[in-house]
């Protein structure tokens, strides 16, 4: 793509998994072939508190590459729906599972700003939207889920294991075995409340996973660009045994996550509940939670893409 006279923009967290790599794999890179751009640090703070540290500094017509994992991805793509502004945003892998970068770009643009921007054509998508009590407060570009993969997915933020992360280099093999040990300490603990999913009694999930993209945690795939229709999957899991999951567990790691296909879903509880939700890589805990709606978004992002 051809910048054209728009600004290009880099975000960044000094906190990210390899965020000691940016410095000489994008700002030099940029530096040496002559780019001219603006930087945003992306905080380490709630998602409310990036968009609101972001909005200000995007301007209509903008090109904004995230460098950094999927959390801070989600808080940039966040701002970009929330300034209503032109803006195109582009994802690079400097974070752990890093699967806003893999589903987007081919292995040779996903940590090189110079290919990405020489290579990539931009895209609108439509997200999914989350709603709490009757509330919009998220959207999520390639999934969300409920339950334990979102406290499993919290055991990466900990200060103790993203440190560790970024000083023993980050990647997907020695994520997969830190998540594992997680699983193996964690995975009779904490179902899902009782709750009416679609209008059905539900009371033995650990999860609820709502996919839009080809990658979940860069071990489950779909092989399906939902995130170009109107539609997207679902699948319903109770991760307490293991062998009641292998199914499930072959076909996504091959590329074919079963699912149900929906245009949006509702989770309601029989009364006020916390509920860990997980969007991109950003995990929160909900609080008193009457119901959940997850739809079809129809605020369209425009992203940068090398895949056709």
């Amino acid at each position: 793509m051809k910048l054209d006279g728009r600004r290009l923009v880099v975000a960044f967290n000094p906190h990210s998994s390899r965020a000691s790599r940016v410095h000489e794999n994008v700002f030099y890179r940029l530096d040496e072939a002559g780019f001219k751009y603006q930087k945003i640090e992306v905080l380490q703070a709630s998602l409310e508190d990036n968009v609101r540290h972001i909005v200000p500094k995007l301007q209509a017509g903008d090109v904004i590459i995230s460098t950094a994992g999927d959390g801070s991805a989600h808080a940039v793509a966040n701002a970009v729906i929330a300034s209503k502004l032109n803006v195109s945003v582009g994802f690079l892998a400097y974070g752990n599972f890093n699967d806003l970068a893999h589903t987007f770009n081919t292995r040779f643009t996903r940590t090189d700003p110079i290919a990405l921007l020489e290579s990539a054509h931009e895209q609108d998508m439509a997200p999914l939207d989350i709603y709490v009590n009757k509330k919009i407060v998220r959207h999520a570009l390639l999934y969300s889920t409920f339950g334990w993969t979102a406290r499993a997915a919290d055991e990466f933020n900990k200060s103790g294991a993203r440190q560790s992360l970024q000083t023993g280099g980050a990647g997907i093999m020695r994520s997969v075995i830190r998540l594992a040990s997680f699983y193996k300490k964690s995975r009779r603990e904490g179902r899902l409340p009782a709750m009416r999913l679609n209008g059905q009694p539900e009371n033995k999930l650990t999860d609820v996973m709502c996919v839009n993209g080809s990658h979940l945690a860069r071990i489950f795939r779909t092989a399906q660009k939902y995130y170009n229709q109107n539609v997207f999957l679902v699948k319903t899991l109770d991760v307490s045994g293991l062998l009641k999951n292998i199914g499930f567990l072959a076909k996504s790691t091959l590329g074919r996550m079963p699912g149900q296909k929906h245009e949006s879903i509702e989770m309601v509880f029989d009364k006020p509940v916390a509920v860990p939700m997980q969007c991109d890589g950003e995990v929160v805990k909900l609080q008193a939670v009457d119901r959940i709606l997850v739809s079809k978004s129809t605020d369209f992002i425009r992203v940068l893409t090398t895949k056709l």
